[in-house]
């Protein structure tokens, strides 16, 4: 008696994930690109945050310091800002497909 062979991408668990998958809209060329930004801004921000302990430490001028806190301060927003469309967008995804399976559930 021959075994068959079972394929695994036609298991109900494997077509669920991809279901999920496809949903979410994330495939994981995408999901390394938004942690390759969130890395890009971690990295500045950090950067400019050194500078900035740099310029304290060295005592440089005033008007240096306003230059080393500004940039500190855009790249923080910048940050913070790169944050919530990496993460954010996502999870108000997720939210919307939980509230509609739940009214579809009552109604």
């Amino acid at each position: 008696m021959k075994h068959a062979r079972m394929n695994c991408h036609h298991t109900p668990q494997v077509q669920a994930m991809s279901r999920a998958r496809a949903q979410a809209g994330d495939t994981p060329r995408q999901a390394r690109a938004k942690v390759r930004w969130m890395g890009v801004a971690a990295a500045l921000c950090l950067s400019a945050w050194i500078a900035l302990g740099a310029g304290i430490v060295l005592e440089a001028g005033a008007g240096t310091m306003v230059v080393l806190a500004s940039i500190a301060a855009v790249t923080t927003e910048g940050t913070i800002w790169v944050a919530a469309a990496v993460l954010g967008v996502r999870a108000l995804q997720g939210r919307r497909r939980w509230l509609g399976a739940l009214r579809r559930r009552f109604s």
